[in-house]
């Protein structure tokens, strides 16, 4: 992460007068302070729920596991998660993002570090569903967070350096597990995959204490801000509320009744299908193509790097425009079309990671531009619920992906319809945000 990419996300664009100038250096200072230890604690996420995916590149032939039940354990995760994401992101709108982190990230690696002692599929589904019960929240809850520190015309790039950190997982997850899994595989009568359970779920225990140390739960309770700074923040936010028409007028009840929230929840739904689908079976997609496990890691950092990317060129080219239906969109079609040209290149790995990084391209800057636009038009009071539930409806789709791949897979062979299937849901969600979605939505009138 530099210093260009953490300056980009502060600033839309050099700004001409004193105040703007101020505003700028402000939320730059903001955005350091924040944002590192926050994308560290998003990559730790994305390794813990889903290392399974290489993980089982080993635990399949060494415990019988079969695509089903590795289908069903990777998906059922989601369950848990979706049980208790509303209740935990509420809890967090109470207790603050320092203790909410602190329960989410000790609890979940430590049922992350567990999972090195799962033999039998009841194993593994148990420890998969605590790990989703216990990391329920976190995501959406840091989405929340971000909206008591940047207003709607700074948010989307704050929620791009964010969402970067999840596309940036796949750089390291890949790499580590490919040499975990190779070299320390037997070490003290340990295989490779119990390692790679134990070496990425015990640091984010550590790092959920540091968050717990470091982190302000508002800029009212910041110590490096200054009185001025402070009051800075607070009159941007009250300004942002006001001119979108949303400060006081929707309440939690008034969120979970807004068709608004529901159909971007079905659009986060679509987007997630294509995400987790990759995160889980893009491993076994490439073995299939005849590379090792440690070819594998090297190769996922191909399309990761590509996601990262477009993320911020995106993210950044939305907030200076002030657009997101076509940026959405845009994306969107890029990546259903990068997963429809994969299934042309099965037996060409080059060709295929290729399509893979174009898929990657699209489904991240879409899903980076969605995330922009639920505080256009919710008030604080309901963001919480609002946002959880969003995450809540599209996280199902981390259920839904990993066992229709695994069935389709075991019915047809190949990945090729499961492909097919995830570029028809890309197409549906950008069809949804330009025929669908109202002006309020994005904060017209």
């Amino acid at each position: 992460m530099n210093t260009a990419t953490l300056d980009a996300a502060a600033g839309a664009r050099t700004p001409a007068s004193a105040d703007a100038r101020d505003d700028a250096a402000l939320f730059r200072k903001i955005t350091w302070r924040l944002m590192p230890l926050l994308c560290a604690c998003y990559v730790l996420n994305y390794l813990d729920r889903t290392n399974v995916g290489y993980a089982q590149l080993q635990m399949k032939d060494q415990l019988g596991f079969s695509d089903a039940v590795f289908g069903l354990g990777a998906g059922i995760f989601f369950l848990g998660y979706a049980v208790f994401e509303i209740p935990s992101n509420l809890m967090l709108a109470k207790i603050g993002v320092r203790a909410t982190l602190l329960r989410i990230m000790g609890l979940w690696g430590l049922a992350s570090a567990a999972m090195m002692f799962a033999t039998t599929p009841t194993q593994f589904y148990v420890l998969r569903f605590l790990i989703g019960v216990f990391e329920a929240g976190f995501a959406p809850g840091v989405l929340f967070y971000l909206t008591l520190w940047f207003p709607s015309r700074r948010r989307a790039q704050a929620t791009a350096l964010f969402f970067m950190a999840f596309g940036a997982a796949p750089i390291v997850a890949g790499p580590i597990a490919g040499l975990t899994m190779t070299y320390l595989d037997g070490v003290l009568a340990l295989r490779g995959w119990q390692w790679l359970f134990l070496l990425e779920g015990l640091p984010s225990v550590l790092l959920g204490v540091i968050a717990f140390r470091t982190l302000s739960n508002s800029p009212a309770q910041a110590p490096w801000l200054s009185a001025t700074e402070k009051q800075r923040v607070a009159h941007l936010l009250a300004e942002d509320q006001a001119a979108h028409g949303a400060a006081g007028r929707h309440t939690f009840g008034a969120a979970m009744r807004d068709g608004r929230v529901w159909l971007i929840g079905f659009m986060s739904f679509l987007i997630i299908l294509g995400i987790y689908a990759l995160s889980f079976w893009q491993p076994t997609i490439l073995k299939s193509m005849g590379l090792s496990v440690l070819q594998i890691g090297f190769y996922s950092v191909i399309p990761a790097v590509a996601g990262i990317a477009a993320n911020i060129v995106v993210g950044r080219h939305s907030d200076r425009h002030q657009e997101r239906r076509w940026h959405f969109a845009l994306g969107a079609l890029a990546g259903a079309a990068g997963l429809a040209l994969t299934t042309l290149f099965m037996h060409s790995p080059v060709a295929a990671v290729l399509c893979l990084a174009l898929a990657s391209m699209g489904i991240s800057s879409a899903f980076t531009v969605l995330w922009a636009i639920p505080g256009s038009f919710m008030s604080k009071s309901a963001a919480a619920a609002g946002i959880a539930l969003i995450s809540t409806i599209g996280g199902s789709a981390g259920l839904v992906a990993p066992m229709m791949v695994g069935a389709l897979k075991t019915l047809t062979g190949g990945f090729t319809a499961s492909l097919y299937v995830l570029s028809g849901a890309l197409v549906l969600s950008a069809l949804l945000m330009l025929l669908a979605l109202p002006r309020s939505a994005l904060g017209q009138r």
